[in-house]
């Protein structure tokens, strides 16, 4: 595919240093590769109503860059009372972009864009911050029964009920039960954490059948892979049909974080490199990049 040819369907797209945008088709060929400036970080990227956005920083401004085909990108300074650069999860809810605000001791934020380019004022994400840590980031999401759920630092969890505008958060959680990500799918919640750890839930709140694993073998990723929930741990994946009954397997050269499409499983790992799976488990390079990624994201794209 010549990279001149705007991209359309779905891809595979990574972000990172420079500036660093890429797209890819399969997981193994890489195109419509763009740069910025040094010291530009890109990492956050979210897919979703046919365009492509991605968020970081350059300096004391945060940025965004969004796309409808690879080709062409509108850039934007996202910039709050917060530092530049603080921004958590980026996801798609309501027909709308989100943009986490990470505000340091204060109630986190949230940024909207019905297209990654015109974008509404910096608005609260819960009503207080009673629950969160003061320097708690938010890291992860996921959607489903209806409800988006958040994770962070210091087992922070937040929670946004069906026909609620604010979110809540999930008080009394220990550190120890922080998790590193989570995904929706068979009409529950899983998260995984450090050392294996394991969990489901099915609003957001109430979180059963917690498991820990192996010391070290670090959930970086979990994916609901539309027949199962595999936890791409460092040194074992962990795979379930429902959260409760798992399977371990030892796994080689396991990503840090991890998209799924396409039916493969798409990993990124220090300091460049894209990898490939079939089964989240035995893992292949395909390509290195001479900037770090920094973020993944699966969707499909269209011309504007």
């Amino acid at each position: 595919m010549p990279e001149e040819v705007p991209l359309t369907g779905a891809v595979f797209a990574a972000a990172g240093e420079n500036g660093l945008r890429v797209f890819s088709v399969d997981g193994v060929r890489w195109t419509h590769q763009q740069l910025d400036r040094e010291g530009m970080l890109l990492n956050h990227a979210c897919i979703d109503g046919g365009r492509c956005l991605v968020v970081g920083k350059f300096g004391g401004d945060s940025v965004a860059w969004s796309t409808t085909d690879g080709i062409s990108w509108t850039q934007n300074k996202l910039n709050t009372q917060a530092y530049a650069g603080k921004f958590g999860p980026v996801f798609s809810a309501d027909g709308q972009f989100q943009v986490i605000a990470n505000d340091d001791g204060a109630i986190p934020g949230v940024r909207t864009s019905p297209d990654g380019t015109v974008w509404a004022p910096r608005k609260p994400l819960m009503a207080e911050r009673k629950g969160l840590k003061h320097d708690a980031g938010l890291r992860r999401f996921a959607r489903g029964n209806n409800r988006l759920v958040i994770i962070g630092d210091y087992g922070a969890r937040l929670v946004r009920q069906p026909d609620r505008a604010l979110f809540e958060a999930v008080l009394g959680v220990p550190a120890k039960e922080t998790l590193v990500d989570i995904a929706f799918g068979n009409g529950v919640f899983v998260g995984g954490g450090m050392h294996g750890l394991r969990m489901r839930s099915e609003d957001g709140f109430t979180w059963t059948d917690i498991v820990n694993g192996e010391e070290g073998e670090h959930i970086n990723a979990m994916i609901w892979d539309g027949r199962q929930f595999v936890g791409i741990g460092q040194g074992a994946t962990y795979r379930s049909v429902d959260g409760k009954a798992w399977t371990r397997e030892p796994n080689e050269n396991a990503p840090t974080n991890a998209v799924f499409g396409a039916g493969i499983f798409v990993g990124i790992l220090w300091p460049g490199k894209q990898l490939i799976s079939k089964d989240g488990i035995h893992w292949s390079q395909v390509h290195e990049f001479p900037q770090h990624v920094l973020a993944l994201a699966y969707g499909s794209l269209h011309k504007s």
